[in-house]
């Protein structure tokens, strides 16, 4: 059975974890683990608030299978082609994104495109179906 439609901004637990692009491969392993999530979104030093890419288990264990050294920073491999979801849209125009471009995390802003989380398949998931 479906849940009732609920918007994204519901599904935004606590305060995102980002990383600056100069981070390391070594520092974002590290963050993902400790904080046990499987993305976190590289943000804009000038403004934390400004999503510039995306990072994920997947791009890590890429990095590291291509022999990049661990001191290698973020901005190196974070895919920065963004897909965002505005937190008032519906959980299920985020499932339909999620399809459309075979993601499983998708980054969450306000109407002024500022970071507001991080969504995961699992969540959507969670509130659609129960």
């Amino acid at each position: 059975m479906v849940a009732a439609a609920r918007r994204v901004a519901d599904l935004v637990k606590k305060e995102p974890i980002v990383a600056l692009p100069t981070e390391t491969l070594v520092e974002v392993a590290e963050k993902l683990a400790t904080n046990n999530i499987g993305a976190l979104v590289v943000v804009n030093p000038q403004n934390t608030k400004k999503p510039v890419g995306i990072i994920t288990e997947r791009d890590v264990v890429r990095a590291i299978s291509m022999h990049m050294p661990l001191s290698t920073p973020v901005e190196a491999f974070a895919s920065t082609d963004l897909i965002t979801i505005d937190e008032d849209e519906p959980v299920g125009k985020a499932a339909e994104l999620m399809l459309k471009y075979n993601i499983r995390h998708l980054i969450v802003v306000n109407k002024f495109g500022e970071l507001r989380g991080v969504v995961s398949i699992r969540d959507v998931l969670r509130a659609l179906y129960g």
